[in-house]
């Protein structure tokens, strides 16, 4: 991107938060998209202990990202921006739990 020098060129300063909500924002819409087609799909021969704990699991997921998303727009509107940027216990946690909803839709798929 081109930097504000001399020439008074435009800049993206500022649209890091932007970017930053909308990567989140698809996070958490393809979540609440796996949980509802889940809930959604009857022809699905898993148990359906299996087939709950995926739309739980996909449910928690929209909801931790989600809250994710609010939080970290708001850290990122904030001047000077606070030491740590992020909070590595949730990104930990939504990436394993990201993993984990993959794996539960490979099985339920693959269990048909």
């Amino acid at each position: 991107m081109p930097n504000a020098g001399s020439q008074g060129a435009p800049t993206a300063a500022g649209l890091q938060a932007e970017r930053t909500d909308l990567a989140w924002s698809r996070t958490a819409l393809s979540c609440a998209v796996n949980g509802a087609l889940f809930a959604l799909q009857h022809h699905l021969h898993g148990p359906p202990v299996l087939e709950a704990v995926a739309i739980g699991l996909a449910a928690l997921m929209w909801l931790m990202t989600w809250i994710m998303s609010t939080r970290r727009c708001r850290v990122l509107e904030a001047r000077p921006l606070p030491e740590p940027l992020a909070a590595p216990v949730t990104i930990t946690l939504l990436s394993l739990g990201t993993g984990l909803l993959g794996v539960l839709t490979l099985v339920l798929v693959w269990i048909e």
